[in-house]
């Protein structure tokens, strides 16, 4: 069994501070001729930031771990589909996970044939939320620059506002409303409307409330 992704054969990045459990996974993953990279905690991991891969790690005790995780990579543009595993997996504990973004949740020891099951969604649906994840870290970085009062005609243009609908709520004219919105498309390289609002959806503007 080989993991691949859109750029072929992808490693598994095992993260486990488990040194005996670590090496029994890896053991796996060779049998499956699959090339597995390990790490200690998290922070090894977004210090040497692979360019590309899967991740299996373990679920850690403290609050917010994976969602942390998840805050980190996409700080830095980096998107990697994840599976978490522990000893005794608490039902709560794997919808939250689920929810965050986790592909799947094992318990250790591994089955087999639930191995072979993640590691395949890992690297098919993997590619499909890479791309997801891409955009948003893409149309973040955008939103970015936008200065708070273009932020705020985003925000309003997201909600289905005309020009005229967004000078009255924000109290401007409409013809200061045009500048600034031409600013928007600009700063987000959008070609139309349905472009900056894509954008806007990607970067979680979304019901966002007018300043």
């Amino acid at each position: 069994m080989v993991v691949t992704g859109d750029t072929g054969a992808l490693p598994v990045h095992v993260i486990d501070f488990d040194t005996r459990r670590r090496a029994e996974i890896s053991r796996d993953l060779l049998a499956r001729r699959l090339h597995a990279e390990i790490y200690e905690d998290i922070s090894e991991f977004l210090r040497i930031l692979p360019p590309r891969g899967v991740v299996l790690m373990v679920e850690q005790a403290e609050p917010n771990h994976f969602s942390q995780f998840l805050a980190s990579l996409r700080a830095k543009g980096r998107y990697y589909p994840v599976a978490i595993y522990c000893d005794a997996p608490e039902p709560e504990h794997v919808v939250r996970a689920m929810r965050e973004g986790a592909l799947d949740y094992l318990r250790w020891p591994f089955e087999p044939a639930l191995l072979d099951e993640t590691l395949r969604r890992l690297g098919e649906e993997g590619d499909r939320r890479r791309q997801i994840e891409l955009a948003r870290a893409r149309a973040k970085a955008s939103v970015d620059q936008l200065t708070g009062r273009e932020h705020d005609v985003l925000v309003s243009l997201l909600n289905g506002n005309s020009n005229k609908q967004i000078a009255a709520e924000l109290e401007l004219s409409p013809r200061t409303v045009e500048i600034y919105r031409k600013n928007v498309m600009r700063k987000l390289d959008a070609r139309s409307t349905s472009d900056a609002v894509r954008i806007g959806i990607y970067a979680d503007l979304w019901e966002l409330p007018v300043a």
